[in-house]
């Protein structure tokens, strides 16, 4: 969905492109974080 796109890419702004501390600020696991951002598109 285009609102958990913006929650990845406000995560990953917020933790200034730290993976890890993007996956803590969504409460997911980096495994998870990883697979959304590839099926949203993101790198």
């Amino acid at each position: 969905s285009t609102a958990e796109r913006e929650a990845l890419q406000e995560a990953l702004t917020r933790a200034g492109d730290n993976r890890s501390l993007a996956a803590r600020l969504l409460g997911i696991s980096r495994r998870t974080l990883y697979s959304k951002l590839a099926e949203h598109g993101l790198k």
